[in-house]
């Protein structure tokens, strides 16, 4: 395989947010980006305007006595339409002598329709690619501002990437259900603000940690969560076990905007829902992370469950996406009596939003080591997250509880083979604010907490193609569509000591990558669907045998190629006369060249 574009070194600052927030973003505003990128807008779909496709009943006849039949049929309807060409299996493309628009045709077809010597009529129609928003950095010219991760599935490129593209084709103008995202509140969005359901609700019950002076109220907006060195080392008592942040995350913001984000208006990014999804910003994070208490109660009313003191939810999700991972166990027999009893509080909660049908998708969370909590509860649909190329992103935790795996990107951050295989983040909606909210932006951001909303966007996908799924079928739906985890030799496979990039399996990444155009497709039929036969993605190439070395993974032995079967001998033709001419050929060499792409986007470490 030929590795994607090598990003150039960059140097990020440490900020960490919580054991599932970013690895990296960055803000950067979105005038004069866009003003470089060029849109591109895919055609819509339209059925042919002159022809028409047929099949005879009695497909068995040769083609001359079929052509004559149909002839027949034609001739008897009076219709202005010849029998063009076959198409096999009895089926043959129809053209007209003239142009007739939408009502002539439809007559036509009844006609047709109801003519027992004819199986089936329908229009020809044209497919088109698949849907491409005209958003600039959805296909941005500088591959560091890409939305890759949005784009189409490649096995050469974007081998970890989920194909939403085809999952638009059927899913784009349909209504979508709602979505909770369960972070750390919302910021104003121009390419956002139309598909949020404001105000949502804030969570974060003590002021301090809510920074906004009162605590819980009826409004998601995100004040900002940076905690200084200073502010932090001044009242201990307060901050004692909060994490220290020079910066804020606006993390809400960047999986909001991955989800709902306005597409195809010619401006910023494009969001997974398309145009018709409703995101429901709900703050359970602030200055000191998410306390379990405030997330449960989160959790609960964005499901449409009563929560005392607060006003019953309007707009009940039918998708939750949580963004958190602590590092303590989901089990009510922990010997941590605290741990045990958070772990019963979660599951109580979980039971109740499963019970009434609500998916619930959550980051496995990026330590490198066993899967947080609450993706690790029963339950709950923990994602892990994976490289461009698809094999396991450099920080993210694995283990048996992870259902899924998608890309989280794997930006550089200095650390072992950041050169050869980091890719360049999740791009979407931020802000460009220090501490504070400023203007509105767009950065590159690589963790779990991108990987779930990805998973979760599907789902509201699959619920969109068809809203009488079960939550069951959603999440079978999404396993049994999965594509194979890619097998990247040099790296090995995933344990506790080779924990950074490596291969995944079914019991360390879950079933497979995520699918998202598979997963619309059961979504239509769960009882007809068939998965297609797929085996793992091999992948080798200088860059990763370098990386291999480098972190001293024990290789995973190549396959010997399957010998092809030798061919039958052929005897030699008689020599042809000599002309007294000589002559020569050449056999054409092609050479496939990759540009290394430019990073213009600053990050910084979350």
């Amino acid at each position: 395989m030929t590795p994607p574009p090598r990003p150039a070194r960059r140097g990020l600052r440490l900020n960490q947010f919580v054991a599932a927030a970013t690895v990296a973003t960055v803000a950067v505003s979105a005038v004069g980006l866009a003003a470089q990128l060029r849109p591109v807008q895919a055609a819509p779909a339209r059925a042919g305007a002159t022809a028409l496709i047929v099949k005879l009943a009695d497909a068995g006849r040769d083609d001359a006595a079929q052509r004559a039949q149909l002839q027949h049929v034609l001739a008897e309807a009076g219709l202005p339409l010849q029998a063009d060409r076959p198409l096999g299996s009895g089926w043959w493309r129809l053209q007209a002598s003239a142009a007739a628009d939408a009502a002539g045709r439809a007559a036509w077809l009844a006609r047709l329709r109801g003519d027992a010597r004819l199986a089936h009529a329908m229009n020809d129609l044209h497919e088109q690619r698949a849907a491409v928003p005209n958003d600039p950095l959805f296909r941005a010219t500088d591959p560091a501002n890409s939305q890759w991760w949005l784009d189409d599935q490649s096995d050469t490129t974007s081998a970890g990437a989920a194909g939403f593209t085809k999952a638009w084709d059927t899913t784009r103008d349909l209504a979508k259900p709602v979505i909770a995202v369960l972070d750390s509140g919302i910021t104003s969005h121009g390419d956002l603000n139309a598909n949020v359901i404001a105000p949502g609700y804030n969570f974060v019950t003590r002021a301090e940690y809510a920074n906004n002076g009162v605590g819980r109220t009826a409004d998601a907006t995100d004040p900002g969560d940076a905690l200084t060195q200073a502010e932090h080392d001044g009242n201990l008592p307060l901050w004692d076990g909060c994490l220290v942040s020079a910066t804020s995350s606006w993390h809400g913001t960047l999986v909001a905007g991955q989800l709902g984000a306005v597409t195809n208006n010619s401006a910023g990014v494009a969001g997974i829902n398309w145009n018709n999804g409703q995101i429901l910003p709900v703050r359970v994070s602030g200055k000191c992370g998410a306390s379990v208490a405030d997330m449960v109660d989160g959790m609960r009313w964005a499901a449409g469950l009563s929560v005392t003191g607060v006003p019953a939810n309007l707009n009940p999700a039918k998708i939750l996406v949580i963004g958190f991972a602590g590092v303590t166990s989901c089990d009510p027999g922990d010997a941590n009596k605290d741990v045990a009893g958070a772990a019963r509080l979660y599951l109580d909660a979980i039971a109740e939003l499963r019970a009434k049908g609500v998916f619930i998708a959550a980051a496995a969370g990026n330590l490198r080591g066993v899967v947080g909590r609450p993706a690790n509860c029963a339950g709950v649909f923990g994602v892990a997250a994976a490289n461009r190329q698809g094999f396991k992103a450099i920080y993210s935790n694995f283990g048996p509880e992870v259902q899924l795996l998608a890309t989280g990107g794997d930006a550089g951050n200095k650390r072992n083979c950041d050169t050869l295989l980091a890719d360049t983040g999740i791009v979407s909606t931020t802000n460009t604010g220090t501490t504070a909210p400023a203007t509105a932006g767009y950065g590159a951001v690589s963790g779990t907490s991108f990987a779930a909303p990805q998973v979760a966007g599907t789902a509201a996908l699959m619920w969109a193609a068809n809203p009488n799924l079960t939550l069951a079928q959603v999440e079978s739906g999404l396993k049994l569509s999965a594509r194979p985890h890619v097998t990247a030799y040099a790296l090995g496979y995933c344990s506790t000591s080779n924990n950074s990039r490596c291969s995944c399996t079914t019991s360390t990444c879950g079933t497979g990558l995520l699918d998202a155009q598979e997963a619309v497709k059961y979504a239509v039929s769960p009882a007809a669907y068939t998965a297609p036969s797929r085996s793992s993605l091999g992948l080798q190439s200088d860059n990763l045998s370098a990386c291999g070395q480098v972190q001293g993974s024990t290789p995973i032995p190549v396959p010997a190629p399957t010998p092809a079967p030798t061919p039958a001998p052929t005897p030699a033709p008689a020599p042809a006369p000599s002309s007294g001419g000589g002559g020569g050929g050449t056999a054409p060499a092609w050479l496939l060249g990759l540009a290394a792409a430019s990073l213009a986007l600053r990050r910084r470490r979350d």
